[in-house]
């Protein structure tokens, strides 16, 4: 009987400090959760990784992947400033088309995203399909140029 009294009181004090710890917590409203800015050459690097796990979703057909993949390509770190600068000065009035491709790119990307969230693989291979060629297309009108511009 005694031993059931001193656990009784142990999960008690437990619980007790556990409310008490949560009555008083105060998240840190200083973090900063906007991801921090990259190179180019790295997104894109992180986005050929999300088109894989896009690839992987579709061919297990595991749309969990899909909408991680997509998530991915859609909230990728902003670009660092010194690469904004290169891209901006060696596309020049270029850039406008840049930008278009990029926002093909992240409006299908939630289009694929909210396509898993339904299940409709019929869709995300719709927009996939949209999503690639945007990339494709974005990387033979500017990839060579950049990567000479970026060598420089």
């Amino acid at each position: 009987m005694m031993k059931y009294r001193i656990t009784l009181v142990s999960i008690t004090s437990l619980i007790v400090s556990i409310l008490i710890g949560m009555a008083f917590y105060e998240p840190n409203k200083d973090i900063n959760t906007e991801p921090e800015s990259q190179e180019l050459y790295t997104i894109m690097r992180l986005l050929m990784i999300d088109i894989h796990t896009i690839n992987e979703g579709i061919y297990t057909q595991n749309f969990d992947l899909i909408q991680t993949g997509a998530a991915n390509i859609n909230g990728h770190a902003p670009l660092a400033d010194e690469s904004r600068q290169l891209v901006m000065d060696t596309l020049g009035d270029r850039m406008a088309q840049f930008g278009e491709y990029d926002n093909l790119v992240h409006s299908r990307a939630d289009s694929i995203r909210k396509a898993a969230q339904n299940r409709d693989m019929g869709k995300v291979l719709e927009q996939y399909r949209i999503v690639e060629q945007g990339c494709v297309n974005c990387h033979a009108a500017f990839q060579d140029e950049i990567r000479q511009a970026r060598m420089q």
